[in-house]
């Protein structure tokens, strides 16, 4: 993940070259053949992709070159898997990331990174590189691309010294948000997906908040898709972070998130099951700290849909942080159930996976 963690500018712009490309069907030519997007991506070649003077840093730096011609390659080969929108999302989104790579290590426009700036650029292009190499995937039928909403700013000097951090505070204020979408023709009921699991920032950069959202594509499947979301809000000079978690689980056929009566029978006695599971299992978890969750607490997190997740084999069950009765220290946590233990209370239309055959 980047640095703690475009523009909304940025994001619209964007969100307006991909729906213009979908118009065509989600289509794949030649102006996303491998040839033209490696241009497209070259910083050497083409300057234009970040900021001139940084641009020139990089080409001339034999560690960052290398990384960045490794990552060039990584996305080239994602390229491959998607449309014409997808490929110019790749291409969008890597320039958008050197752009506020620069900003968070602090490296100026026209300066030479010293040693504490380059081992922070090196961190984030090795950091970068995993990244590209999962940009496209291929899960259950769909082809999916990540999408990122990725900006940073300089923290003034005036904002370091209200923040009470002084020479202490980091160069830049940071955003780095991350959601799937499915790439390729365009159904109403990808759309809806997509919509969906989209993800907008909750701050502007001027709040001084480090912003992040990551994902994970937990199941993929003709009739339903699952998706962890992770987020990280971070105030600059605060004590700690905020983390947080939410599933979204959207059914494919109707294009609509999952909701209880998806997966239970109404009058099964399900959610008296799953407290006393999640209680159990949550007690086991922190058992070290000698905490007992507080079933009304359990209850009410284990009812709540947004904090399913879908996987082949189990509910899990996604606790926030404070979301069982516990302290900060203890974070968040899940509880997975199989859906073997869960099928006395499973709703017998249920789509796959969650309806167990025999």
């Amino acid at each position: 993940m980047f640095a703690r963690g475009y523009g909304f500018v940025g994001v619209l712009v964007a969100c307006l070259a991909v729906a213009s490309c979908e118009d065509q069907g989600g289509v794949k030519t030649e102006r996303s053949s491998a040839e033209r997007v490696a241009a497209a991506l070259d910083i050497c070649e083409n300057e234009e992709n970040t900021a001139e003077g940084f641009a020139q840093s990089v080409c001339a730096n034999r560690p960052l070159a290398a990384l960045d011609t490794q990552i060039r390659e990584a996305l080239v080969a994602g390229s491959a898997n998607v449309s014409d929108a997808g490929a110019q999302m790749l291409v969008q989104n890597q320039r958008r990331w050197r752009e506020a790579v620069q900003f968070s290590c602090g490296v100026g426009a026209d300066a030479e990174p010293d040693s504490e700036q380059q081992a922070c650029l090196e961190g984030q292009f090795r950091t970068r590189l995993q990244g590209a190499r999962t940009a496209v995937q291929q899960m259950g039928g769909y082809t999916f691309q990540r999408m990122e909403l990725v900006e940073a700013a300089p923290f003034s000097t005036q904002a370091a010294i209200a923040s009470g951090l002084g020479d202490m505070a980091p160069p830049a204020v940071v955003r780095d948000i991350r959601f799937p979408r499915i790439d390729g023709p365009q159904t109403p009921e990808i759309q809806r997906f997509n919509d969906l699991v989209a993800q907008q920032p909750q701050y502007a950069l001027s709040d001084g908040v480090n912003e992040a959202v990551d994902y994970e594509i937990v199941y993929a499947g003709p009739e339903l898709i699952s998706v962890r979301f992770v987020t990280s809000e971070d105030a600059i000079g605060s004590a700690h972070p905020n983390n947080s978690a939410k599933a979204v689980t959207v059914l494919m056929n109707e294009g609509r998130p999952l909701a209880a009566g998806d997966v239970f029978r109404a009058d099964s006695g399900w959610r008296e099951f799953v407290t006393a599971r999640a209680v159990e299992e949550i007690t086991r978890q922190f058992s070290d700290y000698d905490f007992v969750p507080p079933q009304r607490d359990v209850r009410e997190t284990v009812t709540k849909p947004h904090l399913w997740l879908v996987t082949e084999r189990a509910l899990v069950v996604v606790f926030p942080p404070y979301s069982f009765g516990g302290p900060h220290v203890l974070g968040g946590t899940e509880v997975a159930i199989s859906w073997a233990d869960l099928r006395p209370y499973l709703n017998p239309a249920a789509p796959a996976p969650i309806r167990v055959t025999a």
